[in-house]
């Protein structure tokens, strides 16, 4: 039988540890007070590890069971990506199977509800407005955020690409009782949705993302949206950054293999931060958009000869204040290594992003 430490700053009496454990272990036949008793266990940041997949396999489950939706199977429709203005929007099942990483859901609920506090006190005596961009089947972070709060005190609006996803999410709304919670909901794409009066919202969410900025749209996303935003709108994840960082055979127990052995304090030459999404985005907008659809570029002088044998992108998610994803903590956070094979006489590494179909962090030497 599982056992879990009660997080009493932020869990009523009434959720009685048996009772944890009953949803954990045997279930429950009220799905909404389930998902609120799991809700709450989840927000204590020093909850450990196993006790974290636990609860959000319990809560996968209960999606599974009333959104009929798994990630592991259904229609093909189910399984198909679709494309952005650029970037690609994750299908429904991957998008579903999203909830299983621990570590992501876990940290992006937390990072969540302390933007919805802050805004709270930022923004006293109104409703907090939310506009979640690329929700998903589960939207995950209004359905099991919202409970927490009252209607007077936070209201969402969904923005999804996939009618299949919208269409789950909107049926998991009413299934949840959750309707009081929703302004609204839109099927579109949102790296180019006009936002019906953007200003009212007081946070964008969105974590449609891949490790290193790579093929999904929150750039573009990002891009589009913020401009039709209040200038103090809040932003949900406040920021990624990608560092850049040399390694040679010789720091390396395994070779190539070991780099996924590192820790963030393991040897290595880091060349610094190659993208900063928050500057990117912040400079890209001062200026007219560029014809050649680049929206970040970077150069750095390349380290001495014996350093150029492997090359490594790490990156980190910051959530909320305090509250992070580093790397190998989360799919969006994997490595991204190449082996430099054969280089050129060269000086300079030169780093890319560009706003095309399948986005990524380019990078080269010259």
């Amino acid at each position: 039988m599982l056992t879990l430490g009660l997080p009493a700053t932020i869990a009523p009496q009434y959720f009685l540890m048996k009772e944890l454990e009953a949803v954990l272990n045997e279930g429950s036949e009220e799905p909404v007070k389930t998902f609120h008793v799991l809700a709450a266990y989840l927000l204590d940041a020093d909850i450990e590890r196993e006790h974290e997949e636990s609860i959000i396999d319990r809560i996968h489950e209960l999606f599974s069971e009333v959104a009929i939706v798994s990630g592991f199977d259904g229609a093909e429709e189910w399984k198909v990506d679709m494309q952005a203005s650029s970037g690609w929007a994750i299908s429904v099942n991957e998008a579903a199977r999203c909830l299983l990483d621990y570590r992501r859901t876990g940290q992006f609920f937390r990072g969540m509800h302390r933007a919805i506090l802050d805004a709270k006190q930022k923004f006293p005596g109104e409703t907090i407005e939310v506009l979640y961009a690329g929700c998903g089947p589960y939207a995950p972070f209004f359905t099991l955020i919202a409970p927490l709060f009252s209607p007077d005190e936070v209201r969402f609006t969904l923005l999804e690409i996939n009618d299949l996803s919208l269409e789950i999410a909107r049926t998991l709304t009413l299934e949840m009782g959750l309707e009081s919670y929703l302004r609204d909901s839109y099927l579109a794409d949102a790296t180019l949705f006009q936002v019906p009066a953007g200003e009212r919202f007081h946070i964008l969410f969105t974590e449609t993302m891949d490790t290193a900025l790579e093929r999904e749209p929150m750039v573009s996303i990002l891009l589009n949206l913020l401009p039709q935003m209040r200038k103090d709108v809040l932003v949900v994840p406040r920021n990624v950054t990608v560092e850049g960082v040399f390694f040679r055979e010789q720091d390396l127990s395994n070779g190539m293999q070991g780099l996924w052995d590192l820790d963030n304090e393991d040897q290595g030459l880091s060349i610094g931060i190659v993208m900063d999404l928050e500057e990117a985005l912040t400079t890209y907008l001062s200026m007219p958009p560029p014809e050649d659809k680049i929206f970040h570029e970077l150069q750095f002088e390349l380290p001495e000869p014996s350093w150029l044998e492997y090359f490594a992108l790490f990156t980190t998610v910051e959530i909320w204040d305090g509250v992070f994803l580093y790397k190998k903590e989360s799919d969006i956070t994997d490595l991204r290594v190449r082996k430099l094979d054969d280089l050129p006489p060269c000086e300079f590494i030169n780093f890319e992003y560009a706003l095309v179909e399948e986005p990524m962090l380019w990078f080269g030497v010259s």
